[in-house]
């Protein structure tokens, strides 16, 4: 299928995801020796388990396509298709969705989303990480973000999770979705459940159509 002596060469980008794909690994296999003998991934230990998964995917799949020849760009609409399908049968059974601005919750009113079921942080949940998205942000404004981040926790908090699931929808590459992303566990921790946050990544809102 592939010559001996034919010449192959990546690409600075294609070595670095084969890299990160190398260390998201490495991770797998410390939750793995975690949960030894049983192999049971629950809670936050299944929550990173599919995080470094999905990163894998993201990364690979580039490579893949360049260097394997597969139909990559079908097989991602497909996958767009098949989130928005998931997504609203989601939402059909109660469950709430979790997003970062106004313009995200529009597109999913467009699918025939209930808007009641969405939730809008309107940047990062956790107040600390607006000087991380914008550092020229004035002292005298983070008390209302404080405040807006405070009853947007409480809001949370004060839902009925018992049956119903939370699913951030965090966009990939956006720096506001990966700080919240990054503390996802203090979210899970508001929900009094086992099962947490769940988590879906959208390539572009602008594929949301």
């Amino acid at each position: 299928m592939y010559g001996e002596y034919d010449e192959m060469r990546l690409k600075k980008e294609e070595i670095d995801a084969l890299l990160s794909s190398i260390e998201d690994l490495i991770d797998i296999k410390v939750l793995i020796r975690k949960t030894t003998p049983e192999y049971q991934f629950e809670g936050n230990n299944k929550i990173k388990l599919m995080e470094h998964l999905q990163s894998i995917q993201n990364k690979l799949i580039p490579v893949f396509s360049d260097h394997l020849n597969l139909e990559i760009n079908e097989s991602i609409e497909e996958k767009v298709e098949e989130k928005i399908k998931s997504i609203q049968k989601w939402v059909h059974n109660g469950n709430f969705l979790l997003v970062s601005s106004n313009s995200a919750k529009k597109k999913l009113k467009n699918l025939n989303i209930d808007p009641r079921q969405i939730i809008v942080s309107g940047g990062p949940v956790f107040y600390e990480d607006y000087q991380k998205v914008n550092p020229q942000i004035p002292d005298n404004a983070l008390e209302g973000i404080k405040k807006k981040c405070e009853y947007l926790l409480n809001d949370i908090k004060q839902k009925d999770w018992s049956d119903n699931d939370l699913i951030f929808l965090y966009e990939k590459d956006d720096l506001s979705d990966t700080l919240t992303l990054e503390k996802i566990d203090r979210i899970s921790n508001l929900l009094g459940n086992e099962r947490g946050v769940k988590t879906i990544e959208i390539t572009s809102w602008d594929k949301f159509e």
